[in-house]
């Protein structure tokens, strides 16, 4: 777990540092409360040590500003002043214990523990990935039943994993997760994560138990496949549209020993070879994926073939045909396929009433949506719920009265939900005026009377869609219709907006309508290649941050070099594979959230020093004006009074804006 320390006292803040450490807990430590206040914004903690004397900002304000944020945050107030008015200002203020200085390290550790079991009740503590355990209480690690000896940033590293079990992370991301200041290099990530294998692999683990994703970054092996048939309808589709360019380079072949040939045949061959290799491994066929390459490769020459090689382009064309024609294996995407998703997750253990919702949402027909019917997943608690928000796509949470009454539980349901993307909108089955103001202002709420459950399945509906509306838009621009088609199949279920686009030509004229929030360009397209709309983009300052990631079957290094030195953000291979495509956006888009969070940290402490400077020139021409008036004729003192008057209401100003 992540702790933010706020104490000005260098002792005292190297004191809480080594204790928390010693008890495996991430600490970041800021000296004022500014920074402090800063680093809540930006970064996400389970616990806040604040100190309430501070230099810039006390501790209760900090405490204040978060609370008015609506950030639930535990916050534990450390201070010498013990008095009871003291400690009521405090808690009022927000914060959720108090403890006076000097304070006992056990006491410390107990009521930290304290605060952190309330925040998250009442889910179950412990985390686990096959015999792997982890308890966030005991801050014990097993595996099966023995104890597994972490340090407090293998433990860290390991807690990251198993609460984002489904996720891959890059080394960029475990830094950001991990480390606030004096950011180490990926090196550090790697040392971490040997350490952590060679300790697992001690007491049974497997050797790559945290599984490396090459090109991408580390995620917990998963435990058994999942979405083998998600491309399936999508060959279906396309598979006719295959075989009809199979044929044709066998007629190509048939033809080079005939002479029968027109003078651009190679040059035809090439590009269904090229659109082969990259669809073919995505949907499975990774055998039939490298003999498209091998023929793309034979007949990317400007020389005309010789009979060897002809023979050899029918030998490839005829082997190709042969593994088309074995049944299909979809590419293994592991845990990544979201297979199934709910549409209404109910907390209930009304069964009468969950057999009316369950009715409703059967029969109920949105257009809006275009869909007949809604999926819905039935839970008795809010930990459930939150169970199960972790394992499946949920579009939308129905909660009844009995399950809003439990103030604390919601908020922590709401903390989870906060962190998906898009926000899942959550309906309340209760009169508005009952919700809890903290709660109402956290979450994405819809609240519908129980007397006018008839409305239920609308609200739903349109919330919904609300919520889907905010989806991150991913623009994708290739000129072969079963790519665009695979990366529409892989990337819908994780609840991106898709457009695509086949004619690189009108994406000037789309760009602006459909405002994406991240491009995926295939480097090579007739006329306009991605190459060419990359240079454009950036020449452009309004889309100079627009995150581009590239497509290609070719893994040429010069390529590669001229991608990133144009402008891209990213470099993906075809054949496309659904975890790396995935890992690769959710890492950018992070990223770039992140940088945000600090450019607008930045922005805030240059505005800050531009402030303090203003005050400083105009503080040194009053005193200049001062100066000069005082030491002005005598006799001219009666005119010089009402200006010193006014320089004296401006300084005084100058003094109520610090």
């Amino acid at each position: 777990m992540r702790i933010l320390v706020v104490e000005d006292d260098p002792g005292i803040a190297f004191l809480l540092e080594t204790i928390l450490a010693t008890h495996k807990y991430a600490v970041d430590v800021a000296t004022d409360g500014q920074a402090g206040l800063d680093l809540s914004d930006a970064y996400e903690y389970d616990a806040i040590l604040l100190d309430v004397t501070l230099p810039k900002k006390d501790g209760i304000s900090v405490c204040r500003e978060i609370r008015a944020k609506g950030n639930i945050v535990p916050i534990l107030l450390l201070t010498s002043l013990d008095s009871a008015a003291d400690r009521t200002r405090g808690l009022d203020a927000g914060a959720d214990d108090y403890l006076g200085k000097p304070f006992d390290r056990d006491e410390l550790l107990a009521r930290l523990r304290a605060i952190l079991r309330r925040s998250h009740a009442p889910t179950a503590p412990i985390l686990s990935w096959g015999s792997l355990q982890l308890d966030p209480v005991s801050t014990n690690v097993t595996f099966g039943d023995r104890l597994v000896p972490v340090t407090p940033k293998e433990y860290a590293l390991l807690e990251l994993f198993l609460r984002n079990s489904k996720r891959v992370f890059s080394c960029n991301a475990i830094l950001d997760h991990l480390w606030s200041f004096d950011t180490p290099g990926e090196e550090v990530i790697r040392t971490h994560i040997k350490g952590l294998r060679h300790k697992l692999k001690q007491v049974g683990a497997a050797a790559d138990f945290i599984e490396t994703v090459y090109g991408i970054g580390y995620r917990l092996k998963p435990i058994e496949s999942s979405g083998a048939a998600l491309l399936t309808d999508t060959w279906e589709k396309f598979k006719g549209q295959v075989h009809e360019q199979v044929a044709i380079l066998e007629q190509l072949a048939v033809r080079f020993f005939n002479r029968d040939l027109q003078s651009d045949w190679q040059t035809i061959g090439k590009n269904i070879a090229h659109s082969l290799t990259g669809s073919l491994g995505t949907f499975g066929f990774s055998l039939s994926s490298e003999l498209a390459r091998q023929i793309e490769k034979l007949l990317d020459s400007n020389r005309d073939l010789t009979p060897a090689q002809g023979q050899l382009l029918l030998s490839l064309v005829t082997a190709l045909r042969e593994e088309l024609d074995r049944p299909i294996v979809t590419t293994d995407l592991h845990s990544f396929a979201p297979d199934l998703t709910t549409d209404i997750l109910l907390v209930s253990a009304d069964k009468d009433l969950n057999h009316e919702i369950q009715s409703m949402a059967i029969d109920f027909r949105s257009e809006r949506l275009r869909q007949h019917g809604w999926n819905v997943q039935i839970v008795p608690t809010i930990a459930a719920a939150r169970s199960q928000l972790q394992r499946e796509r949920t579009r939308s949470i129905l909660l009844t009265e009995a399950a809003i009454e439990q103030t604390a539980a919601v908020l922590g349901l709401l903390v989870d939900i906060n962190k998906q993307v898009p926000l899942v909108p959550v309906i309340a089955l209760t009169n508005p005026d009952l919700l809890d103001p903290v709660v109402e202002h956290l979450g994405n709420w819809t609240s519908v009377c129980p007397t006018k459950i008839a409305d239920l399945m609308a609200e739903i509906e349109r919330a919904i869609a609300e919520a889907e509306s905010t989806q991150i838009h991913v623009l994708v621009v290739d000129d072969d219709l079963k790519i665009l088609a695979i990366l529409r199949a892989l990337l819908l279920p994780w609840g991106f907006k898709i457009t695509t686009l086949a004619d690189s030509q009108k994406f000037w004229k789309i760009l602006p309508m459909c405002k994406p929030d991240l491009l995926i360009l295939d480097v090579e397209m007739p006329i306009v290649s991605g190459l060419d709309l990359c240079k454009s983009i950036r020449d452009r300052a309004e889309y100079a941050n627009l995150p581009i990631i590239f497509l290609t079957a070719h893994t040429e290094p010069t390529l590669i070099q001229q991608v990133f030195a144009i402008g891209a953000d990213d470099f993906v291979t075809k054949p496309v594979i659904g975890p790396e495509i995935i890992a690769r956006i959710t890492n950018l888009m992070e990223r770039q959230q992140v940088q945000r969070l600090k450019a607008a940290q930045w922005q805030r402490i240059d505005a800050e020093r531009v402030k303090l400077a203003t005050k400083a020139k105009i503080q040194a021409a009053l005193m200049a004006i001062n100066a000069a008036v005082s030491a002005d004729n005598p006799l001219h003192s009666r005119q010089s009074r009402p200006i010193l008057d006014q320089v004296d209401i401006l300084c005084q100003l100058l003094l109520d804006s610090d």
